[in-house]
């Protein structure tokens, strides 16, 4: 199952939360984008003011898999080791659900998802529908109860406040989100591919291979010190060696250690510029940097994307693939932060280690 995912939000935040309509007017903020035909479970807390422990979000099956996909939420929500939440149907067909004497669509879903979660020990206590995340949107709950009503403005949420003040990019869909980090122009990729191919063929008649130093550190600092200041412009030398950098494990793995520092937005930004102008399979690196550094700032969604892209560009590629794992098997930032950092320790002093030699 492909989701998206993000981590909790701060408690100045959502101590100002009040009601479920006001919860549901916080996905896009939540989530980083504006999601539609979705479905979105929220994992909260309510010991005194509602809070946000997950945000979690699918596209609406089709009926076929619909018992495939509640077995696979239960098994999230059991490793997040959620306890309660609010289910959100978003979109599906607007012209049901505002029809009241007419359920809100997808019933069968969410009456699927809500056993399936129950047995893993997560309580829905709302289930809501809503025809379009906005201002006024009309919203409609699945109980007896039949509550209803318009939604809040997005915009004014508390959440969408604290975006803003972080610097965290909503994005309008998920898939301009996605366009963040998709492959850049196609003819610049391929006299890349064929410049590293080319240094690659180099270095394995020369015999010596490639065993990169603190020197490709070093030039990674350097690129991003450009970064600070605007989207660094790279050439197609610059990409290759770049790339050659990243290709070792060393150097990639001491990269991670700039997300803990002063640079670690210029850091971010090189990442993000790297994904898109490097061929594949090496853009597979510059992606996992780039989804350890949103990781490590809350962005899930930015970070989500970003693994998937390094799997696209290098099936199998073994750290996002680990990180991954990780993520849905209830590792949330703060648990991978000190394993990044250290192995971004040793990386450094193996480096070092090398040129010493």
């Amino acid at each position: 199952m492909s989701f998206d995912a993000n981590p909790p939000t701060g408690p100045a935040v959502t101590q100002r939360l009040r009601s479920a309509a006001d919860l549901v007017a916080a996905i896009p903020y939540l989530l980083g984008f504006h999601p539609a035909d979705s479905l979105v479970l929220i994992s909260t807390r309510s010991a005194g003011q509602l809070g946000v422990d997950f945000t979690l979000r699918v596209d609406l099956p089709p009926p076929s898999v619909v018992a495939d996909l509640a077995a696979e939420l239960a098994e999230v929500v059991c490793a997040q080791r959620c306890e309660e939440l609010l289910l959100v149907v978003v979109g599906a067909d607007p012209r049901v659900g505002r029809a009241p004497d007419r359920p809100p669509p997808r019933a069968e879903l969410v009456a699927a998802v809500v056993e399936a979660c129950a047995a893993a020990g997560a309580l829905a206590w709302a289930t809501i529908w809503v025809a379009e995340l906005a201002a006024d949107a009309p919203w409609r709950c699945y109980g007896a109860c039949g509550c209803a009503g318009e939604l809040p403005d997005p915009a004014s949420s508390p959440v969408a406040a604290a975006a803003v003040v972080a610097g965290q990019v909503t994005y309008a869909d998920r898939a301009e989100l996605e366009r963040v980090v998709a492959p850049g122009n196609p003819a610049a990729l391929r006299r890349r591919e064929a410049l590293l191919n080319r240094r690659m063929e180099e270095l394995c008649r020369s015999g010596k291979g490639f065993a990169a130093g603190p020197e490709e550190l070093a030039s990674l600092e350097r690129w991003i010190d450009v970064a600070a200041v605007d989207r660094p412009q790279l050439r197609d030398e610059d990409v290759v060696r770049l790339c050659l950098a990243l290709s070792d494990p060393m150097v990639r793995d001491a990269a991670f250690g700039f997300a803990f520092e002063a640079r670690a937005a210029a850091a971010e930004r090189l990442w993000g510029t790297l994904v898109t102008e490097s061929p594949d399979p090496e853009s597979a690196e510059a992606a996992v940097l780039l989804a350890h550094s949103a990781l490590m700032r809350g962005d899930g969604a930015l970070a989500g994307v970003a693994l998937r892209r390094a799997q696209e560009a290098w099936p199998g590629h073994p750290l996002s693939a680990m990180v991954q794992s990780a993520l849905q098997s209830g590792c949330g930032p703060d648990e991978l932060r000190d394993w990044f950092i250290e192995g971004s320790q040793r990386a450094t002093e193996e480096l070092a280690g090398r040129a010493e030699s």
